[in-house]
């Protein structure tokens, strides 16, 4: 046989091979007549069918809870509550005590609980998560102000000095008798969780009421005012002033200028 003929008859037989068969489908392979179930469209092989079957007679003899539609009634979505756990009323929750929830503020979370359809657990886990976050947050607003009631009274020491007992006593006073009590400072809580007596604007304000209002700030007997650094500070400058007897030696009351002055200095 020529070269020729030898590869013609190759192509022959290549052309003659059988082609391969194509894959048959899952659904295919089963009886004409529930192929086309819409069922049966989401299995691709025999062993996701053979799960859902199991899965379904698990399912046999559950009860089963139907979900309302987005039209249910309020009948229909209670019936669904009741059957999951919701007691017949507010007060039928069987936890009466939480930490961190007064009386009051309990009945009212039982009654927004029943009208959410909440079982009993589900209400008391809800309650004690909400007074667990409540108690967090006051603890953290407590520590906050402590803090800053700290650096109120750091700074306040640092600008009155000596005077600052005095002083505070001065606003004190001076509160009552402008507003007839400290109560308002002592009750108003501030965003940060002070007081509004704790403040140091609002101290400074009444140091500053009680400076215009002289010895009428001061309780029981007469007494002497402390001067702060700053006034301290602002009298040497009046003792020291250009011609004043400070600088004359001649002067009757250089010694006592001069002497006052020190004093001043180591009160500062």
């Amino acid at each position: 046989m020529s070269e020729t003929e030898t590869t013609q008859a190759t192509e022959s037989q290549e052309v003659a091979a059988p082609a391969e068969a194509a894959p048959v489908s899952f659904i295919e392979t089963l009886p004409e007549d529930i192929r086309m179930e819409p069922s049966l469209r989401n299995f691709t092989d025999a062993a996701g069918l053979a799960k859902s079957y199991v899965q379904a007679q698990r399912m046999i003899g559950v009860d089963k809870i139907p979900i309302p539609g987005q039209s249910a009634t309020d009948e229909e979505w209670n019936n669904v509550y009741e059957r999951l756990g919701r007691p017949n009323a507010p007060d039928q929750y069987d936890f009466n005590a939480v930490d961190g929830f007064e009386e009051g503020d309990l009945a009212s979370f039982k009654q927004i609980a029943h009208d959410t359809g909440l079982n009993g657990k589900q209400a008391q886990r809800m309650a004690k998560s909400l007074a667990e976050k409540a108690s967090a947050e006051i603890e953290a607003r407590e520590a906050q102000a402590t803090t800053l009631i700290g650096e109120t009274k750091a700074e306040l020491e640092r600008e009155y000095g000596k005077a600052f007992d005095q002083k505070m006593k001065m606003a004190k006073n001076a509160a009552v008798q402008l507003l007839g009590s400290t109560e308002p400072l002592d009750n108003i809580v501030l965003e940060d969780g002070r007081l509004l007596g704790d403040h140091p604007a609002i101290v400074k304000l009444f140091v500053q009421l009680a400076d215009a209002m002289g010895e009428d700030s001061l309780e029981g007997e007469p007494q002497e005012l402390i001067m702060t650094p700053q006034e301290a500070n602002r009298k040497i400058m009046e003792l020291m002033a250009k011609d004043t007897p400070y600088w004359d030696k001649s002067h009757p009351q250089h010694d006592f200028y001069v002497k006052e002055a020190l004093a001043l200095r180591e009160h500062m």
